[in-house]
């Protein structure tokens, strides 16, 4: 009997372990990019912690509202030598692009969008707000991964152990009252739950009715996608060529009659 009561405890608990399993496998796959993009600001955060605590102040996740649009910013460094504004972005494999670009190319495979320009409106709410002149920030994109990262830009895109060297480097004092300034953005930062929920579902409102209007559009260029006729039928093609040379991978299917 002792030995039946323990079989039957032994398959339990063997089920209950394959079910919790499966849903956290789930749930990984479901969240994938936001356990992803969390994890590579967490790293981050934890890198800037290095910094000496008496020269330089950290926000992360900060959330500030500029004519009546949310802005979310991952890290946020004040000092004397510059406001560091800092977007994290999780890549893998190679990233190629300028900060021109409207897209990045990922393993010459996928196209991103391009942070800079996502920074940019980060930078401008920051000087919006704080009535500050742009020249006191120093955006920085940090991909802390092990990206290969091909980018030419001047602003700058670094790996993870490049950003404590580039934020300490400077030493010329362009900022006297940056502690009022960071007192102040720590007024202006939007803790209520159901404000940053707002904004998240705004992002996402955002993101879907981009990616409809990007159905047609060459994520390359930003041109038209067109129908062409090749050497092996049919396909889309960006109507800006020979300028953009980008192509759909999938083939148009020709009509039958």
């Amino acid at each position: 009997m002792q030995e039946f009561t323990n079989t039957v405890l032994n398959n339990y608990f063997i089920n209950l372990f394959l079910l919790v399993f499966a849903i956290a496998t789930i749930i990984c796959a479901l969240f994938y990019k936001q356990i992803v993009g969390k994890a590579g600001e967490h790293h981050v955060k934890k890198e800037l912690k290095k910094l000496p605590k008496d020269k330089y102040l950290v926000i992360n996740d900060l959330m500030i509202k500029m004519d009546d649009l949310t802005h979310q910013i991952d890290h946020v460094v004040i000092s004397s030598y510059g406001i560091f504004v800092i977007e994290t972005k999780q890549y893998n494999g190679y990233i190629f692009g300028n900060e021109y670009d409207k897209k990045w190319k990922q393993n010459n495979k996928y196209y991103i969008n391009n942070p800079i320009h996502q920074n940019y409106g980060h930078v401008k709410a920051l000087e919006g707000i704080l009535n500050i002149s742009e020249d006191k920030f120093i955006p920085i994109v940090c991909i802390p991964s092990t990206a290969k990262i091909k980018v030419v830009s001047k602003n700058l895109v670094l790996g993870i152990y490049e950003l404590i060297p580039e934020i300490t480097k400077r030493t010329e004092c362009i900022i006297e009252d940056y502690l009022d300034i960071y007192d102040e953005l720590r007024i202006q930062n939007i803790t209520d739950r159901k404000e940053r929920k707002k904004h998240i579902r705004y992002v996402k409102s955002i993101k879907k009715n981009r990616e409809l209007n990007e159905t047609n559009k060459c994520p390359k260029c930003g041109g038209n996608l067109i129908k062409k006729n090749g050497k092996y039928g049919e396909f889309m093609g960006c109507s800006n060529y020979p300028k953009c040379g980008y192509t759909k991978n999938n083939k148009v299917k020709k009509k039958k009659y």
